[in-house]
């Protein structure tokens, strides 16, 4: 049981390091060489704020033109 959820949706433009932000911030790991997202990808991290238990549903989008469209339908939420 989570005290907060959060969704966070992470978008912009392609090449620009969402990917490897967010891979960074869920495995403390730098991978230069991130493959392209295609679509979206989701990820979930547990963490521990002021004793309160958080989870965080991240959603890392494909920065290329042809994956926009999926971006509305997902924000819901956020």
């Amino acid at each position: 049981m989570y005290d907060a959820t959060f969704k966070i949706i992470i978008f912009g433009d392609a090449g620009c390091g969402k990917t490897t932000l967010t891979q960074r911030f869920l495995t403390n790991l730098f991978k230069s060489d991130q493959t392209m997202t295609i679509g979206v990808d989701f990820e979930v991290k547990s963490l521990t704020v002021d004793e309160q238990k958080v989870k965080l549903q991240i959603w890392d989008f494909g920065g290329e033109e042809r994956f926009r469209f999926l971006l509305p339908t997902y924000v819901r939420g956020a």
